[in-house]
C-alpha cells in the first residue's frame, strides 16, 4: 500500500492505496476525484443541478477515455510494482524503507510547487485545516506506510494488500459518515459486510507465514494486525485530506506536506532507532528498491488523478481493485508466498465486496456526479 492509494478526491493511498469509496480516495494510496461531499440532505439530481449552475460549462478532461482506461490499469500496475518493490525490502528497517518512499515525492513536487508560485497559481486560499492535517500526516506516516512494511515483512504481500485494502474502505467509509456527513448506501454496507468477513478470513494464522529474509519475528495475527492499522491510518488521512482539499488547500499542496512531513519524522526515527553506520551498510541493492518503490508509488498517483478526469470514478475503482489480484500473484509467483485455502477464500471475498461497491452508483446518480 502507498500514501497515494488513499487517492486524493486524491485518493492510497494508500498515507499514501487503493481507496474505493469517495470519502476515502487520497492518493495508499490512495488517490484523485473532484467531488465534493454531500454536507446536506439532497437528492444526486438537487447536488448535480447546484454544482452545474456553480460550475458552469464543464471542463473538457485532459485525455479521452481509452488513455482514460489505460492510465487506470497503468495506476493498478504500478500501485502493484510498488508493492513489490517494497516487498523486497523486508530485510532492512521498515521505518527507514517509509523515509526513502517518502522522499520522492518532496523532490518531485516541490520544484512544481515553486513553478506554480512563479506562474501566479493558489497554492492554498486556507491554511486552517493544515495543522490538523500535518498531525494526521504523521499518523499516515506512521501507522500508515511503516505498519504496512512491518505486515509485508510478517505476512507477505498477497495477505498484506487486500486486508489493507478492505480496512481502508471500511474505515473510510464509517469516517466519512462521521466527520463528512456522507450517507452510506445499502449496497455500500452490503460490500463492508463481505470486506469485514474477508479481512476476518485473511487475518487467520494459517493464512500465511513470514516471508523468507525477514528481519521481523512476529506472530502472523500481529502481522495481520498492522495490516489493518495500515488501512484504517489510510482511511483516517484520506478523510483529512479531502477535508482540506475543500477548505481551500491544493492537491500538490497537501501531498508535497504530507512527503515532507514523512521524511523529516520517519528519517529522524530510523537514525535514532538505527544509527548512521547501520544505514550506510545498507546494500545498494536495496537504497534502489526503496527509491524506486517511491517514484513508482508518485507516477502511480499522477496516472489515477489523470485517469479519474476522464473516467466515471466506478469504472476507475473497479480497474483499481485489480492490485488484489496482482498482488495475490506476484506474492505467490515472485517471492513463492504459499496458496492456501483461506487466502484464496480471503481474495474471493475481497473481490466480491469491492465490484458491490464499485457498482454502488446508478447512471444518473454518476452522471450528476
Amino acid at each position: 500500500m502507498n500514501e497515494q492509494d488513499v487517492q486524493i478526491e486524491s485518493s492510497h493511498a494508500s498515507p499514501e492505496t487503493l481507496e474505493m469509496e469517495p470519502s476515502q480516495l487520497p492518493a495508499q494510496s490512495g488517490v484523485s476525484e473532484n467531488r465534493q461531499p454531500n454536507l446536506r440532505t439532497s437528492t444526486p439530481d438537487e447536488d448535480g443541478a447546484a454544482l452545474a449552475s456553480k460550475a458552469g460549462p464543464q471542463l473538457k478532461p485532459p485525455v479521452g477515455v481509452t488513455m482514460g482506461f489505460i492510465l487506470g490499469l497503468s495506476a493498478a500496475v504500478l500501485y502493484t510494482m510498488a508493492n513489490i518493490a517494497l516487498r523486497h525490502c523486508i530485510s532492512v528497517d521498515p521505518f527507514l524503507v517509509s523515509a526513502v518512499k517518502a522522499a520522492p515525492t518532496v523532490i518531485l513536487l516541490g520544484p512544481f510547487l515553486l513553478w506554480m508560485l512563479a506562474s501566479g497559481e493558489p497554492i492554498a486560499n486556507s491554511g486552517r485545516m493544515v495543522p490538523r492535517f500535518i498531525v494526521v500526516s504523521i499518523i499516515g506516516q506512521f501507522v500508515g506506510n511503516a505498519a504496512f512494511q512491518i505486515a509485508l515483512g510478517t505476512i507477505g504481500l498477497a495477505a498484506s494488500v487486500p486486508i489493507t485494502l478492505g480496512v481502508l474502505i471500511i474505515g473510510g467509509a464509517v469516517l466519512g459518515r462521521l466527520l463528512l456527513k456522507e450517507p452510506v448506501s445499502s449496497r455500500s454496507a452490503v460490500a463492508m459486510v463481505t470486506l469485514i468477513i474477508a479481512v476476518i478470513v485473511l487475518s487467520h494464522p494459517s493464512t500465511s507465514q513470514t516471508p523468507e529474509k525477514s528481519i521481523l519475528n512476529l506472530p502472523l495475527w500481529v502481522g495481520a494486525m498492522f495490516a489493518a492499522a495500515s488501512g484504517a491510518a489510510y482511511a483516517l488521512f484520506g478523510v483529512v485530506m479531502r477535508q482540506t482539499l475543500i477548505g481551500g488547500v491544493s492537491a500538490p499542496a497537501t501531498m508535497f506536506i504530507s512527503g515532507v512531513v514523512g521524511t523529516i519524522s520517519l528519517w529522524s526515527v530510523a537514525l535514532l532507532r538505527l544509527g548512521i553506520e547501520p544505514i550506510a551498510a545498507v546494500d545498494t541493492s536495496q537504497w534502489t528498491m526503496m527509491t524506486a518503490a517511491g517514484l513508482l508509488n508518485f507516477s502511480a498517483f499522477v496516472a489515477l488523478t489523470v485517469s479519474l478526469k476522464a473516467l466515471p470514478v466506478v469504472a476507475v475503482n473497479l480497474i483499481n481493485a485489480s492490485q488484489v489480484a496482482l498482488a495475490a500473484i506476484a506474492g505467490v509467483i515472485l517471492f513463492s508466498e504459499p496458496v492456501t485455502w483461506p487466502l484464496s477464500l480471503g481474495l474471493i471475498l475481497t473481490f466480491a465486496g469491492l465490484i458491490v461497491l464499485a457498482n454502488r452508483r446508478s447512471q444518473p446518480s454518476t452522471k450528476a456526479d
